[in-house]
């Protein structure tokens, strides 16, 4: 009985750990992209397919959905590895990435899209796979990682594949700013009227949104509202519901279904409201149609997705036997 229980005292916290060297390499890479992103955007070329939001969206997502599908998987084979060597790796990743910074800025700045080659391209690629390789290796050993690949490589093809369907499906997504911009708008006036401004909603076809503030009017419409990040929400919060299907509350799952799409609708309100605040009371409009359009929302919205579902999974899942 003593030997039982002091089993599964050990094993108990050892799940948040392995949690934590997952999720270290994704807010590390996160916080790089988030950083890389208002300095640079690439709109045609070769860099305007590589670097676009769209592609760094599905991979983002294709890694998030093979770390859900196959997380037991990696912490079968998940061993310490010493502090030396992790800020040994650390140290790798902030010189790839400060290199990487370099090298965009100087194609953005000094090339046209036109003069960027596939030798350029390809030099891109080099600097954003030690980046992302060394930020890898400074939470998870090369063996485990490479042990984890082997043992799930179907799940990473599955995964993948998921993320292009859903990336290819983004426009159709979008669409429903036809149908649900109406509560979207009213939340954003409710959240302008707190910060004190009389937003002027004009609508000239539908579903465009002009918010007239100060001197400024910002346009929000189906490719800035963000409908793809309640997508993403849905589809983590049904991959998550087949893969526990056994073990799942139905009735509690589906008040986190609810419960999330109403907490993002806020915090889409709200982000709409701080877009329209940059552009009208800050006189920057170009900096808010820059970040209605970047990888940050989708980070954001994304985070904010794992948070809910991985944080309430006690609640709506019951415990393995």
């Amino acid at each position: 009985m003593h030997i039982r229980s002091s089993s599964t005292s050990s094993d108990k916290p050892q799940r948040w750990p392995h949690l934590l060297l997952i999720a270290g390499p994704l807010v590390l890479l996160a916080l790089e992209a988030a950083l890389l992103t208002p300095l640079v955007e690439f709109f045609a070329g070769w860099m305007g397919v590589l670097a676009s939001p769209q592609l760094f969206n599905a991979v983002f997502l294709g890694f998030i959905l093979f770390i859900l599908l196959s997380i037991h998987d990696l912490s079968a084979s998940l061993r310490p590895q010493r502090w030396s060597r992790r800020i040994y790796w650390i140290l790798a990743n902030v010189l790839a990435f400060y290199t990487l910074l370099r090298y965009t800025v100087v194609l953005e700045r000094q090339f046209s899209p036109q003069m960027i080659e596939w030798y350029h391209a390809a030099g891109w690629l080099f600097f954003l796979g030690i980046t992302t390789a060394a930020a890898w290796f400074a939470f998870i050993p090369v063996g485990a990682l490479l042990q984890w690949f082997k043992e799930a490589w179907h799940k990473a093809v599955g995964s993948g594949l998921i993320a292009v369907a859903f990336t290819l499906l983004t426009p159709d997504i979008q669409s429903l700013w036809h149908f649900t911009y109406r509560p979207f708008i009213a939340l954003t006036s409710r959240v302008l009227e707190f910060v004190g401004q009389e937003p002027q909603l004009q609508f000239h076809h539908n579903p465009v949104l002009g918010i007239l503030g100060y001197k400024n009017r910002l346009v929000v419409t189906q490719y800035c509202a963000e409908m793809e990040s309640f997508g993403v929400f849905f589809l983590l919060a049904s991959i998550l519901t087949l893969v526990h299907w056994q073990r799942v509350r139905k009735l509690r799952m589906l008040v986190v279904f609810a419960g999330g799409i109403a907490f993002l609708c806020i915090f889409n309100a709200i982000r709409i409201a701080l877009l329209v605040e940059i552009a009208t009371f800050w006189e920057k409009p170009l900096l808010a149609v820059s970040l209605a359009h970047s990888r940050l929302a989708s980070l954001g919205f994304l985070g904010l997705s794992l948070l809910l579902l991985i944080a309430s999974k006690r609640w709506w899942c019951r415990p393995s036997s």
